[in-house]
């Protein structure tokens, strides 16, 4: 009845948070990564390092599951967005031997990492940021004066906000012109949030948010933030549960504007980068995955923390005798 967190990477406080909620109920928590210099791996109770050759991953899933059937390890979570098809394509494999994926459905899964087909997915049931999926479409809304200077450029299929451009002219913009690849927003004047959600693993049902406002973001993750409410901003990510198929923690970015609109950027399926906020709020999605895992639903608890909670980053050190190993 233990958990296996997949790639971890950096994240110690997630495995730590984790491990914290866990253990009052008489449960370990593994870790598992694929490099030995991934800083979390050495924070679970247990941890493994196996190779994933990615061109025969179907032995890296059976390696992991042939872990969790000899550690009693009966639900996996993963932190990274490449693993979450990964798992959904062998769900089936994990669920004949008793383990239970922590993740949402493999269809909206796959939308969110196309940001095209994201946006027209979703544009007409969920207020979304609007996109241009290319550079022809772009000059033509500069043209009908739909869209004016500055707007973004981004990767349709990028994360950790690799290959961002801000596009301040026209010249700008035809750097771009030969990159197929990306898609274009207009500017939002105002801030963004980054927004912590859990939408129970039982009934689907979104039960809690937290909300932070950005102040420095470092390699796609919030660096520093403040902790923020808006009641408007919650009936706006209330909406999303309408589209179904989303399962425990979920990332979303949400942009304010000046005029105090509210618009989605972005859902990612898994935990964001900032979640430690949320935790050191009081917001503890570890134990509302608990509450899942134990088929306990969860009561929907909203602004059940404080504002103006400003958490700031800073790097740490973690120091192992390899003498001895």
């Amino acid at each position: 009845m233990n958990l296996l967190i997949l790639s971890p990477g950096r994240r110690v406080e997630i495995v730590e948070f984790f491990k914290e909620t866990f253990h009052k109920d008489n449960r370990k928590v593994y870790t598992l990564d694929m490099s030995p210099y991934a800083p979390a791996l050495y924070s679970g109770d247990e941890f493994f390092c196996i190779p994933k050759d990615f061109n025969n991953l179907q032995e890296y899933i059976a390696n992991v599951i042939d872990i969790c059937r000899k550690h009693d390890i009966t639900s996996v979570i993963t932190l990274i967005d490449p693993e979450l098809v990964l798992l959904s394509d062998y769900k089936e494999d994990f669920q004949k031997n008793g383990i239970r994926l922590i993740l949402s459905d493999i269809s909206f899964i796959k939308k969110t990492f196309d940001k095209y087909e994201f946006y027209n997915s979703y544009k007409d049931r969920i207020k979304l940021v609007e996109t241009a999926g290319s550079y022809n479409e772009t000059i033509e809304k500069i043209e009908k004066g739909e869209w004016k200077y500055p707007l973004f450029a981004k990767l349709r299929n990028g994360s950790a906000s690799i290959g961002i451009k801000k596009i301040n002219g026209r010249d700008d913009l035809n750097e771009t012109k030969n990159e197929p690849l990306y898609i274009y927003q207009p500017f939002v004047n105002g801030f963004e949030l980054g927004v912590d959600a859990y939408f129970d693993m039982i009934n689907g049902r979104l039960v809690s948010v937290f909300m932070k406002k950005k102040i420095a973001m470092r390699a796609g993750e919030t660096d520093k933030a403040i902790s923020y409410k808006s009641e408007k901003v919650l009936e706006e990510i209330k909406k999303i549960s309408g589209i179904g198929g989303l399962y425990g923690p979920i990332d979303i970015d949400v942009f304010v504007d000046e005029n105090g609109e509210v618009y989605i950027n972005e859902i990612n399926p898994r935990f964001g980068g900032g979640h430690p906020h949320a935790y050191g709020c009081g917001v503890n999605f570890m134990e509302m995955i608990l509450n899942n895992i134990n088929n306990r639903e969860n009561e929907p608890k909203f602004f059940n923390y404080k504002e103006n909670i400003l958490m700031l980053k800073y790097n740490g050190l973690l120091f192992r005798d390899l003498n001895n190993e």
